[in-house]
C-alpha cells in the first residue's frame, strides 16, 4: 500500500510537471507584443492610450498607459465645460430624447397551447421634448 502512494505521487507529481511544461505548447499565441511597425505606419500603443491621444491632441506628452484618476476628472470637467458652453448659447436647442422602457416577457403558453418565448417589448414612456426653447428670433 505504501509503494502504491509513492508511486502515485510519483505520477501525480510527473503530471503535473508535464503540464507546467506544456504550457507553451499550448497557447498557439505569440507572447512577444513588441511592436514591429515602420516609422510611417503609426505608433504601437495601447487601446486607452491611443484614445487619449485622439481626444486630446494637445496632451498626448502627458498621456500615461493606464487611465487615472486624474484623466477620468479631466475627462468628466471637460464634459461638464461642454454642456455649460452649449446652455449659455441662445442659438442652439437642445432635444431630450424619449425615455424607454425595455420589458423582458418570459416564455409561456397562449390559450391555444401555443408557445411564446422570451422577448423584449419597447413601451416609449415619454415623449422627446426641446430643451432651451426660450430662443430670441433672429
Amino acid at each position: 500500500m505504501n509503494n502504491l502512494n509513492q508511486i502515485l505521487g510519483h505520477l501525480f507529481l510527473l503530471f503535473m510537471l508535464l503540464l507546467a511544461g506544456c504550457g507553451p505548447v499550448l497557447n498557439p499565441y505569440n507572447e512577444d507584443f513588441n511592436c514591429r511597425a515602420k516609422d510611417d505606419a503609426g505608433e504601437c500603443i495601447d487601446t486607452p492610450t491611443a484614445y487619449q491621444k485622439a481626444r486630446y491632441p494637445e496632451a498626448a506628452d502627458e498621456v500615461s498607459v493606464k487611465p487615472t484618476d486624474t484623466a477620468q476628472k479631466e475627462l468628466q470637467d471637460n464634459r461638464y465645460r461642454i454642456i455649460a458652453d452649449l446652455l449659455q448659447e441662445e442659438t442652439k436647442p437642445l432635444l431630450q430624447p424619449p425615455k424607454i422602457l425595455r420589458v423582458l416577457l418570459l416564455p409561456y403558453k397562449g390559450e391555444d397551447e401555443e408557445l411564446f418565448m422570451s422577448r423584449y417589448v419597447y413601451l416609449k414612456i415619454e415623449d422627446s421634448q426641446w430643451v432651451l426653447t426660450d430662443l430670441k428670433e433672429q
